[in-house]
């Protein structure tokens, strides 16, 4: 393995832990997003569309440096994240999540998971109730 994919599987492996060691602080759900004033709401949206961002980047490195192992699954993640997310804002996520996370069922359910099913909703997905049925049991 080269020295360039050793640092970028370095650098995935250190944002992932960066991660779980800031959920395992404060657990960003539902609950949680009830609480937050407005302004902080789209702090964490956007914080959410930079760790998209940085991961995306990571992403971009691994494949041109042809660590092919898994370029198929990482292709159909970022055209799944391209064909829901592009055409979304800030504001219309952040009404989307108030009314996602009105029911008492999803409030267990992360945020960023979230984000996903009011990107899926909005773009007409058909399977998005089957998707939070799993959530909520997932999440419980």
């Amino acid at each position: 393995m080269s020295q360039v994919n050793r640092a970028t599987l370095a650098a995935l492996l250190a944002v992932f832990l960066l991660a779980a060691q800031a959920q395992a602080q404060e657990k960003r759900d539902g609950h949680y997003w009830r609480t937050i004033p407005e302004t902080e709401k789209l702090d964490v949206i956007l914080g959410f569309f930079d760790g998209m961002a940085l991961s995306e980047s990571l992403i971009h490195i691994v494949v041109r440096d042809n660590y092919s192992v898994c370029t198929d699954v990482i292709e159909s993640i970022m055209a799944q994240t391209s064909k829901y997310m592009d055409n979304l804002t800030t504001a219309q996520i952040a009404t989307g999540l108030d009314a996602f996370f009105e029911d008492p069922q999803n409030r267990n359910i992360p945020i960023y998971w979230g984000i996903w099913v009011v990107a899926r909703q909005a773009g007409g997905d058909k399977n998005t109730q089957s998707l939070v049925k799993e959530l909520r049991r997932a999440h419980k």
